[in-house]
């Protein structure tokens, strides 16, 4: 009899210890990093690669990272949302940038107006992202804040069309999320 009062126990701890394991995003919430990510896209082909992104770090992170909040600079009433520098004090919390060479004067502005940039050296949990060739980052005048990489280049040839299998089996994105959960 008391063999089968063990049973079902047993198997009720294995399956909580299932719905528990680290696939289960609640379970680390204060460990789960917070991502601000600023991008610049004019069309919807740009925005859906954008998107197609963020559901591949999130896919990738298992939980750990978190997109809070996604500001496209093209839409000139959405560049208050980009939070200050402020946001950065925050343990978790980390800005991710972006990059297109015709993106890079308006990131290198908000950088600046947000105070993300003090003395010359940008802030350590500023991340950038490049789905093509690397960019010209961080601009003349703005040193890295970190000898830890901070600046991911895809090298993707044709960045029109990106879908977000393409972004998960890439070696940087395995690169990024490690560094965004190194912060």
């Amino acid at each position: 009899m008391g063999g089968n009062s063990t049973k079902p126990k047993d198997h009720q701890n294995v399956q909580h210890s299932t719905r528990t394991s680290g696939q289960d995003p609640g379970r680390n919430l204060r460990d789960t990093k917070k991502v601000l990510f600023v991008h610049q896209s004019k069309t919807k082909e740009q925005e859906l690669v954008v998107r197609n992104f963020r559901d591949a770090l999130t896919y990738k992170a298992n939980g750990s990272v978190k997109v809070e909040l996604i500001v496209n600079m093209a839409d000139p009433s959405k560049k208050d949302t980009v939070k200050d520098s402020s946001w950065l004090d925050e343990v978790n919390n980390v800005i991710l940038l972006c990059l297109k060479s015709e993106a890079i004067s308006l990131m290198e502005q908000m950088i600046k107006e947000k105070n993300y940039v003090k003395d010359g050296l940008l802030n350590g949990k500023v991340f950038s992202v490049s789905f093509g060739q690397s960019s010209q980052w961080p601009p003349e005048g703005i040193q890295k804040g970190t000898d830890h990489a901070r600046d991911f280049a895809f090298e993707f040839e044709n960045v029109d069309c990106l879908t977000p299998i393409d972004f998960e089996s890439s070696d940087r994105m395995t690169a990024l999320v490690a560094a965004i959960k190194g912060t």
